[in-house]
């Protein structure tokens, strides 16, 4: 294929551009049928025209790794070769010079350093020689900045994904061929680390005072000792407790950047001075673009019930605080717009069928893997957890904790429904919670305790999710594993928790006085909780009877005018 060799004189190219030489570029009529086809695609994922679209590599691949096949709605086949497409029709435009480091040859020193690594360094570093024999850089020439300048020219000039990925990969394979040759000559590359740099104030800046009130406040809250004279009313749940620690820990940050000095805050008491208050709030308020987040609003919370039973502010004070906290405004009733966003996607009885219908796909998937398959074990893990949400709409770390002989129960025997059960002292608004499990979903929790686990790690598990070695799953791993897997197949980003969400719409649809069950289904203590999160689904669905009643108005009164209206005509 050869590329069309005219300078390009004029403003910066776009993907109009690349169209327009393709059109006149000397290939076949299919391969240019594919690439225009690839450019096309690419703008219609972008939502915008082609001739809007730079071309520019850097953005296009940003924009790419940004999507997965499902989100994009075209086939894998289609995705895998729409990047290649889109390079190759920005190569034969001859508007870019591209970097085609697959066509380079590898200069003999690199061949003969590589051919006696382990496969997973060769390939590691395949692409870096290549790299490395164009810019004459032999072995011993291998540094930082020789890596982070492949990094660079690649970020420029090609379209190849994961680049991030790429760069921490080199490196670490380059390190591993420097230990296994042990040549002197051969540098360490630096490992790069895109770990996000902390931004909150390091505790072992405050003072110990303070800490150490954390630690009695925190303490306290737990009520270790229920008939002490100055016991907490009731005990906080180990999770509110590391809740109450993060958000002050959050406000004295924000307490910081606005100024107070660390060591001026020697306890509670100082943190919850009116002032401070004042300036940390003014900053969280103004870090959120001038408007009230849920978590701000969080953080002012803490900081009153704080002031009112720990440092047992006098009334006057504590009124102070709480005209702060009412000055920052309300927060809105409802779902937060992301959520309604996600909702309304779900209208889509396509995406809803295909989300119901996940987690048998997953588990055929899983089957068809070689038994004692490492991916196939957790695979099955993410179709149990998926559809356990559907069923059962768990709070992630009440998900992540389910045990087989605590929480399921086969008391009608295996092959019919199973009971999941959770004692009151599991939940957050302390209320016990029975659901009953399909019949389907129970043999499959069954069959994974009793079958599929034990080929992996040897042992039937107490815990329905576990690592390859038997141990407890992290809740974050789990959560991790359900949010990657849903958005690869179905293109939407959904996490454990917005299943609950979900439950409540698939039911409210089709029960729309139904709240008082979903209020049990949910957990809620209160109604008001559970009508005020949800009054959305039913004021749509109100819109969309009432748009329904207008067509049959329209049509009971205008249809009989129009049937006189051409009788006359007839009898004419």
């Amino acid at each position: 294929m050869k590329s069309d060799p005219t300078p390009y004189i004029g403003s910066p190219p776009t993907l109009q551009d690349v169209l327009v030489r393709i059109a006149a570029a000397d290939i076949g009529d299919t391969r240019r049928r594919d690439l225009r086809s690839a450019v096309k695609t690419y703008a219609k994922l972008a939502g915008t025209e082609p001739a809007l679209i730079p071309l520019d590599l850097a953005e296009l691949r940003r924009t790419l790794d940004r999507m997965v096949p499902a989100e994009a709605e075209v086939s894998a086949k289609r995705w895998a070769n729409l990047r290649s497409d889109l390079a190759a029709a920005s190569d034969a435009s001859g508007l870019i010079t591209m970097l085609k480091t697959s066509e380079l040859p590898v200069d003999p020193v690199w061949e003969k350093l590589l051919v006696g690594m382990p496969q997973r360094v060769r390939a590691g570093l395949s692409r870096f020689a290549r790299w490395a024999s164009l810019r004459r850089v032999g072995p011993e020439g291998v540094d930082d900045d020789n890596v982070a300048r492949f990094v660079g020219e690649l970020e420029l000039a090609t379209l190849v994904r994961g680049l991030r990925d790429l760069h921490r990969k080199v490196a670490l394979n380059w390190n591993a061929l420097v230990q296994l040759t042990a040549s002197p000559d051969l540098k360490v590359a630096t490992v790069p680390s895109f770990k996000p740099q902390a931004i909150r104030v390091s505790w072992d800046e405050l003072p110990a005072s303070f800490r150490q009130d954390i630690e009695d406040y925190l303490a306290w809250c737990a009520m270790p000792d229920p008939l002490d004279d100055g016991a907490r009313a009731r005990a906080l749940a180990p999770r509110t407790r590391h809740l109450r620690r993060e958000q002050i820990h959050s406000a004295v940050t924000a307490a910081v950047a606005a100024g107070v000095q660390p060591g001026r805050l020697v306890s509670l008491a100082a943190l919850v001075d009116a002032e401070v208050v004042r300036a940390l709030l003014r900053h969280m308020w103004k870090e959120d673009g001038g408007k009230l987040s849920a978590y701000t609003h969080g953080v002012a919370g803490t900081l009153v019930a704080a002031a009112k039973e720990w440092v047992q502010l006098p009334a006057d004070k504590l009124e102070v605080l709480k005209g702060l906290r009412r000055k920052l405004g309300s927060l809105p009733p409802g779902l937060t717009a992301k959520n309604e966003d996600l909702l309304r996607r779900f209208d889509n009885p396509r995406l809803l069928r295909d989300l119901i219908e996940l987690p048998d796909r997953l588990w055929r998937e899983a089957s068809r893997e070689p038994a004692g398959s490492r991916r196939a074990f957790l695979l099955f893990q993410t179709a149990l957890a998926i559809d356990l949400q559907l069923h059962a709409p768990l709070r992630p770390h009440n998900l992540s904790a389910l045990a087989y002989d605590r929480h399921l129960h086969w008391t009608q025997g295996q092959g019919k429904p199973v009971l999941l059960v959770l004692g009151a002292d599991e939940t957050k608004n302390r209320e016990k919670l029975d659901f009953e499990l399909a019949a389907a979903l129970g043999d499959r929790l069954w069959k994974f305790r009793n079958s599929i686990a034990p080929r992996v790690i040897g042992f039937k598990p107490d815990r329905i999710f576990v690592t390859s070695a038997g141990k407890p799953r992290g809740q974050s791993t789990l959560v991790l594993a359900i949010t990657r897997t849903v958005r690869s197949r179905l293109g939407v980003r959904l996490s454990a928790h917005q299943f609950r969400h979900i439950a409540t719409k698939i039911y409210l649809d089709q029960n729309p006085d139904g709240f008082e069950l979903m209020r049990q289904f949910l957990g809620h203590k209160n109604l008001k909780t559970t009508v005020g999160a949800y009054a959305g689904i039913n004021t749509k669905r109100a819109g969309r009877a009432h748009a329904k009643l207008l067509m049959q108005i329209r049509e009971q009164e205008f249809a009989p005018t129009r049937r006189r209206r051409r009788k006359r005509k007839v009898e004419e």
